[in-house]
């Protein structure tokens, strides 16, 4: 396999010339990781700013590399001093915590000037995140719904409720029972239920099934996807 010749990685000994290389090719893996983030991304909207930051960290990442070189002094140094920064950025998805750090290798290959690895671990990186993406571990949409529904009379009377949902859900739990005094003049339980469709099931026809129970009265019905932060 061929590799690039070793060079000091000190800012006051390195060429210029592999200065530059190792940014133009931090660069074009960060650009790469990019793209495959873009396209196999299951957020409608891209964070605009957390693309930029991958980007942006690996060239930051190459450059410390380059300038703690081969001194373990500037290296705690240089750490030491980025300990101070305190990061609050809050990253809820781990599949981007995942590109961060690829980010970050990037940024370290090049930085020491490893060039054929950084290259194809950037590769393979990108490989197999887009094969996971067509995937069933990289299904789109989870559908997950939120039931609130008011039962008149004993806890017997939610046993027709719970048969809809056993024919229409393929998924179902109970997350709360509250007494309720009066709902239109009728003492009764408000149930809570976190449920899943069936894929040949309408929330439509699952409404109608529900509202078909004469002791019972739907008061909320709303569903989120689980695998998307930006569903509503």
């Amino acid at each position: 396999m061929f590799e690039l010749p070793a060079l000091s990685n000190s800012v006051e000994t390195s060429p210029l010339i592999w200065i530059i290389f190792a940014s133009l090719m931090t660069l074009v893996l960060s650009t790469l990781l990019v793209i495959t983030y873009d396209k196999t991304s299951q957020k409608v909207a891209r964070p605009e700013h957390f693309v930029q930051s991958l980007l942006l960290m690996s060239l930051v990442t190459c450059t410390i590399m380059q300038s703690i070189g081969d001194s373990i002094a500037l290296g705690f140094g240089i750490f030491g001093a980025l300990a101070i920064i305190r990061f609050r950025t809050r990253i809820s998805d781990p599949r981007d915590v995942a590109f961060v750090f690829a980010s970050m290798a990037v940024g370290i290959a090049c930085g020491v000037h490893s060039f054929v690895n950084g290259a194809v671990g950037t590769i393979v990186f990108c490989i197999i995140a887009t094969l996971l993406r067509f995937t069933p571990f990289g299904s789109k949409h989870q559908l997950v719904g939120n039931l609130r529904v008011f039962v008149a009379g004993g806890d017997d009377a939610v046993e027709p409720i719970i048969e809809i949902l056993n024919h229409h859900a393929s998924d179902h739990a109970i997350k709360r029972i509250r007494a309720i005094q009066v709902v239109d003049e009728k003492a009764g339980t408000e149930y809570e239920f976190a449920i899943v469709l069936r894929n040949n099931i309408g929330i439509s026809d699952l409404l109608n099934a529900l509202n078909a129970i004469g002791e019972s009265k739907v008061l909320k019905l709303q569903f989120e996807d689980e695998n998307n932060s930006d569903a509503e």
